[in-house]
């Protein structure tokens, strides 16, 4: 479950990107977070992410009140939450395999399960046969497929994707988006900020609209 009770967040140099907003979302719920450019799209997942602090409010997920966990369980909440970016973040020297491995190198798995664990997600995105591939072989969609694995072979309970498809034509938008429903087949809780309105349109989940740090509308309004 993820809650929002007025958070505000203020940068010195660009002052309010988030301002006042609360929401809840449901454990295994699947929503879309629109907003122009500058909204505060990427500031409000970067919150859930852990990769920055409200100002003011709290920002709770799975009982985890994140403005004030203290700095030794931020590595645990950050497998909890896998984050998915728009220019992929994968590192060119490495493999494929490689790539999607490395949050579980990081959280000190076996080398036997992990390699388990970087097959089935490969599996998942379509992926098996490019494991020794670099990214720099792959095309955009498939960059994407690998850092959708990287964020799932953790398997988090939340997944948030920040424009993962502001750089991938229509026919690949939706193949990336059909996977995001996948995973929200099986339960996992997704938020996914996107420009693509015609896409969110056509797959009618939740939406959460920001302008100017403020969340103006809540298709679902819980």
């Amino acid at each position: 479950m993820i809650r929002f009770e007025h958070v505000f967040k203020r940068y010195p140099e660009r002052g309010e990107a988030l301002s006042d907003v609360s929401f809840e979302m449901n454990v295994g719920e699947m929503a879309f977070l629109t907003g122009h450019s500058g909204a505060g799209k990427s500031t409000l997942l970067r919150l859930l992410g852990l990769l920055e602090r409200p100002t003011r409010g709290q920002v709770v997920v799975h009982g985890r009140n994140l403005a004030s966990l203290p700095r030794g369980q931020i590595p645990f909440h950050r497998r909890q939450v896998g984050m998915i970016f728009q220019d992929y973040r994968l590192l060119p020297d490495r493999s494929v395999f490689d790539n999607v491995a490395l949050p579980l190198v990081v959280a000190g798995l076996p080398h036997k399960d992990i390699g388990r664990r970087v097959r089935a997600a490969l599996d998942q995105v379509g992926l098996l046969k490019r494991e020794r591939a670099t990214p720099s072989a792959l095309s955009g969609g498939e960059q994407q497929r690998v850092g959708i694995a990287r964020a799932v072979v953790a398997r988090p309970p939340v997944l948030l994707a920040d424009e993962p498809t502001g750089n991938l034509d229509p026919d690949l938008s939706r193949e990336i988006f059909e996977l995001f429903e996948r995973f929200h087949a099986v339960g996992v809780t997704l938020l996914i900020a996107t420009h693509d309105l015609s896409l969110v349109r056509s797959m009618s989940h939740r939406t959460f609209t920001l302008h100017d740090g403020r969340l103006v509308k809540d298709s679902g309004g819980h």
